[in-house]
């Protein structure tokens, strides 16, 4: 069963709707948003009436656009960005809950992301950090725009040398200074993260967004995800458009995240719609191009048969494999020329066992 398949049922196993859009949407619904994209740079062109439009580079903005209503939606799309130098199509899934995000919606998403890095491979982790909470907590600082904006910075470079400057500096209280310094080297399971802060942090919007997140733990425990998922707050996020949790996904296979998503209140706010909202995209080609740099094979399984087997019985065994997900091939004894090209080789008798025909 294909990534794609795999995906698409998960979604749609918990009520999500498939969406379906154009490649192409209006050029200023991607230009007044761009800190929003992945990517400033468009493929632009000029329909028949003159407007100006461009080739897709992102999903939600166009789900937004289109919404009037609550929707739980999913998809599997193009987009059109750069990668290596070039403007690339690329594949994406994704989950969107539009409309009233109470804590059981913020958690079945967060928990569906989890489930979709499961799809990839079984051995994975979700980052979790919260814009609002780290916006709160620079508010609370007290610093100027200027050091604030360093300090997220220090955060997200987990720069534990630059906090400690600051508070040498009396830029920064002793105790503040110890509290980032805590925050940028944290990478611990999720309810203990917010366990630990819950006993140093005193302001009263901090204390009130951990106990939100101690909810949506017991949620995501409810779930069964709940020991996949850390807290860090390294997490990057325009604050403009996110405004609670933030999330990243990681296999342990691939060197870098392979989905990312949040709670992005802010934007719909901005663009006029009445909703909370969150969502997160699977880079389905980040998993594809990993999957590509391993050995290439032709098929999943070979069934090595002879001119005497019952060719009835090849049919039906060979059936009943590829109906299982597999991509089987049945092999002639004489022109098997070893086992390279295919994952694993069985006789049928072995194939028949496996099928338990």
């Amino acid at each position: 069963m294909s990534l794609e398949t795999k995906l698409n049922k998960l979604f749609a196993g918990y009520g999500y709707q498939k969406f379906r859009t154009s490649k192409f949407e209006e050029y200023d619904l991607y230009a007044e948003n761009r800190d929003f994209l992945m990517s400033s740079q468009l493929i632009t062109f000029t329909d028949l009436d003159g407007s100006l439009l461009a080739l897709k580079p992102d999903i939600t903005l166009s789900i937004i656009k289109s919404t009037t209503q609550p929707r739980r939606l999913y998809y599997n799309e193009k987009v059109y960005r750069p990668r290596d130098h070039h403007f690339r199509e690329i594949p994406q899934a994704g989950v969107e809950c539009i409309g009233s995000v109470d804590l059981y919606r913020e958690g079945e998403v967060i928990s569906l992301a989890c489930k979709a890095l499961a799809c990839i491979e079984e051995d994975y982790v979700l980052s979790i950090s919260h814009a609002g909470f780290l916006k709160a907590l620079m508010e609370h600082l007290n610093l100027s725009e200027k050091y604030s904006g360093f300090v997220m910075e220090a955060l997200c470079g987990k720069n534990t040398d630059y906090i400690r400057s600051l508070a040498s500096e009396n830029i920064l209280k002793e105790e503040d200074g110890e509290l980032l310094f805590n925050l940028a080297e944290m990478y611990v399971p999720f309810g203990e993260g917010i366990r630990s802060l819950k006993k140093r942090i005193s302001f009263a919007e901090g204390k009130e967004i951990l106990s939100e997140l101690s909810d949506l733990a017991a949620v995501l425990d409810g779930f069964g995800v709940l020991d996949h998922v850390y807290l860090d707050f390294s997490l990057k996020s325009s604050m403009e458009y996110y405004n609670g949790v933030i999330f990243q996904g990681s296999v342990r296979s691939i060197p870098t995240y392979v989905l990312s998503g949040g709670r992005y209140d802010s934007l719909m706010k901005k663009m006029a719609k009445p909703f909370e909202a969150i969502g997160f995209a699977v880079y389905m080609d980040v998993v594809e191009n990993s999957r590509s740099t391993s050995k290439n094979y032709d098929g999943d399984l070979a069934v090595i048969y002879t001119a005497k087997d019952n060719p009835k019985l090849l049919a039906k065994l060979i059936q009943a494999l590829a109906s299982s997900g597999l991509r089987v091939n049945a092999v002639r004894k004489e022109e098997f020329d070893g086992n390279e090209r295919w994952k694993r080789v069985l006789t049928l008798k072995e194939a028949r066992k496996e099928a338990g025909i």
